[in-house]
This record gives C-alpha cells, structure tokens and sequence, in this order.
C-alpha cells in the first residue's frame, strides 16, 4: 500500500511576507502615536507664543484647539472655550462661538441692549461673542449676556520656563451667570 503524499506547505517566503507586512504596519503605528503625544493632544496642553505677543484688548482664535485667548485691557488673559454648555451636551449639530463682526448691526444692537449686564472690565470693549444654534451671547470675558446660565469654560493657563503661555484644555473651570453674580462657580458637565 502506498501512502498519499501530504498537502502542499505554506512557503517560507509567504510567512516572511505577512510578518514584515505586520511589522512595517506596527511601526507606522508608533510613529503616529509619537506624533500624536508630540503635539500636545494627550496632555491637553497647547503651547503658544510669549504673553507680550497678544496684546491687551485683543482675541485670537485658535479653532484646531477650540478657544479663544482674551487679553482684557488691564493686562488679564483669559482662555476660552469655544464650545457653550448647551452645544456641549447637544447630540446632533454643534456650534461654536464667534464674535460679532465689528460693523454688524448685531454687536452695536447686543452691546446697547445688555451694556448693564456686561462684566467688569469688558464695558471698554467691543466684543461679544454670539453662538448661532441657541441664539446664546457672551461677553468678552465669556460671561452670558443675553440670559442667566452656564458662561463660557474657562481653561487653565499657565507660562513655561521659555515665558510662554500654556493653555490647559483638559483643565476646564465651570460658572454660571446667576443676575448680578457673574461667576458662581458649578460642576463641569
């Protein structure tokens, strides 16, 4: 009796094959994931330019990081998010604060209309920032104008050894606008 001969054998070149295809995958991942700590995603912290770079009375947006930097026109900085707590929560479309443009009958109108509800040291500025899904409007130091509620989160700021500012992302500050009190501090949702 003759015996069968055995089925065909996986060559070596095809398991060479597949384990450099995982290897090369393997290493393309860690250099993403190097890349991703790199930019300050994991730590929630965003490095910027010197304080002196941002003048008092000025905003600068910085939409890849979601906030806004205001430097009041005493000196004081402040991080703002750009996402309200109402678009926070929302399930479906989501939008962001923006200010007003300068010449749009909408600021001069919101700037009039709650001038008494303005927080001190904004009453000098021509800021407000308007949220178009909610109708919702802030003032320059993210204090909610148009009704009592949640403000703007503020984030945390710091300077590095080099003078730079650091803005906390993953540091969030909750407060809500109750009448005449602009910052009672509530629970981050």
């Amino acid at each position: 009796m003759r015996e069968s001969a055995p089925g065909p054998r996986p060559s070596l070149a095809v398991g060479c094959g597949v384990l450099g295809a995982i290897m090369v995958a393997l290493g393309l991942a860690t250099v993403a994931f190097i890349v991703f700590l790199e930019s300050g995603a994991s730590t929630g912290r965003v490095t910027l330019d010197p304080l002196d770079a941002y003048p008092p009375g000025t905003v600068s947006r910085f939409p890849r990081d979601g906030f806004y930097l205001v430097r009041m026109p005493d000196g004081s900085t402040l991080a703002l998010s750009d996402l309200d707590a109402a678009n926070r929560a929302a399930t479906g479309r989501r939008c962001r604060v923006a200010p007003i443009p300068t010449g749009e009958p909408a600021l001069t109108e919101a700037l009039e209309r709650y001038r008494e509800r303005l927080s001190p040291g904004t009453a000098s500025l021509t800021l407000v920032f308007r949220e178009t899904c909610f109708g919702a409007l802030y003032d320059a130091a993210g204090i909610r104008l148009d009704a009592d509620g949640p403000n703007l989160d503020r984030l945390g700021l710091d300077l590095d050894d080099q003078g730079n500012l650091v803005v906390e992302t993953a540091e969030r500050s909750c407060t809500r606008r109750d009448g005449r009190q602009f910052l009672v501090a509530v629970d981050c949702p």
